[in-house]
Formats: C-alpha cells, structure tokens, sequence
C-alpha cells in the first residue's frame, strides 16, 4: 500500500508570494480575508443600521435673527414600556451616537421627514411650513419683489447685448471649422480613389504583359520540344496558333 505524505494534504504547503517564505503567504492571504469579512460585515452593519434609522429629523433655530437649519439627524423607534408607547432615539454618526431622546412626531413635513424647533428654552418643538398666501392673506399684505423683476429685466437685455455685440468668429466659428473639416475629408476621400483607380489600371497593364510573355514562352518552348516529345511517344505540347 503506498504511502501518503502529510505535506500533500496542507493547501498552503507550495504558497509563495514574492520573497516571502510559507508563513508569511499564509498571514497575507489571512489578512485579506480578514479584511473582505470586514468589508462585508461594515456592509451589513451599514445597511442594517439604514432600515433601522428611517426616519429624518430636520433641526432649525433662530442664528442671526434668522431662521436656519442647523442639523438633520437620524432617528428610529424605540419601544417603551408595557402598554405600546414608543420614542424616538434621535442619533448621528455612522456608529449613530445618540443626540436626543424624543416623543413620537405628530406633524410630518414629508415622507419619512419631521421638522423640529429648537426654541430659546432649548426645547424641541413639532412643526411643519405654513402656507404663505394664506397667512399673507389673513394679514392683508400683498409681497411684490420688484427688485428682482428688475435684476431680471436688467439679466435679459444683458444677455441680449451680448449676443447682438458678437464678432463673426464667435457666431459662427464653429459652423466655419465643421465645414473646413468636411472639405477636407472629402478631398482626401477623392484623392484616395484616384489613386486607388490608377493602381488597378497598373495591376491591368502588369496582367497583360504577364499574359504575352507566357504565350511567347508557350510558343517558343513548344516549337522546340514538341517534335522530340511526340517523337519519344509522349504527348506534345500544342503550339499556339
């Protein structure tokens, strides 16, 4: 019975990289693989924690006597207690750091998305746009912004002066240069089959006296070796009348 050798049954016994001996194959190839498992892993993690974390929270306050957004975080529900309330864990980051822990929203401003305020108190407040017209109507203000009907009166005739104050090259310099190009091609595509029509009449000529000279070879060799040939009792060669 023959016998096995244990090195046969190592899969890493002829791996070589580079000048690397076995062992240090070995802790390349596991460093590889440790490092798609955790590609993979951060993946899943990635998309896990997305599904979890479906809901937007767009965070606004008063900076400069204005009212800006300050933040948009992440949030997810949170179950709590024994009789079905929840709350919402509000987090940011990639490894969602929590910021704040909030009710449940009411008013939603858009799909998965709630608008929050942050008032003087520190306080979060629920709450979505109003409508401007119709908070414009209840105050009887009628809102004309004639100084950007201006700027774009004023952006037009712009425009206008500066497409009627072109220079010819700037209007139709492209036009020119397609054209140009054209030309060009197709000289070239004229010349080209010029050429080409007088390679094949010299193709033509150069067949026709190979032709003549094999009829007078044909001649001359089957007027001086026809006679000896039939006379031998093997067959002659024709000669061309």
């Amino acid at each position: 019975m023959p016998e096995i050798d244990v090195n046969s049954l190592n899969p890493f016994a002829n791996v070589s990289v580079g000048g690397m001996g076995k062992y240090g194959a070995i802790a390349v190839i596991i460093i590889i693989a440790l490092v798609i498992i955790g590609a993979i892993a951060l993946l899943i993690y990635w998309r896990t924690v997305k599904k979890r974390y479906w809901i937007t929270i767009e965070v606004s306050r008063l900076i400069g006597g204005n009212p800006m957004r300050v933040a948009t975080y992440q949030a997810r529900e949170v179950p709590f207690g024994m009789a079905g309330d929840k709350l919402w864990k509000v987090a940011t980051g990639i490894f969602k750091k929590t910021v704040k822990w909030l009710p449940v929203g009411k008013i939603q401003s858009a799909p998965r998305v709630w608008k929050y305020w942050i008032r003087q108190d520190g306080e979060w407040i629920n709450y979505q746009d109003g409508d401007l017209d119709e908070v414009s109507k209840k105050m009887g203000v009628r809102f004309v912004q004639e100084d950007m009907r201006l700027q774009r009166l004023a952006t037009e005739r712009l425009l206008e002066q500066r497409l009627m104050n072109k220079t010819f090259w700037e209007k139709w310099g492209t036009t020119v240069m397609m054209i140009i190009l054209f030309l060009v091609i197709a000289i070239c595509m004229v010349i080209i089959f010029y050429q080409f029509g007088k390679l094949l009449d010299k193709f033509s000529q150069v067949e026709g006296v190979q032709l003549e000279t094999a009829k007078i070879l044909y001649k001359v060799f089957g007027e001086n070796y026809g006679g000896s040939l039939n006379a031998s009792g093997v067959s002659g060669l024709i000669p061309v009348s």
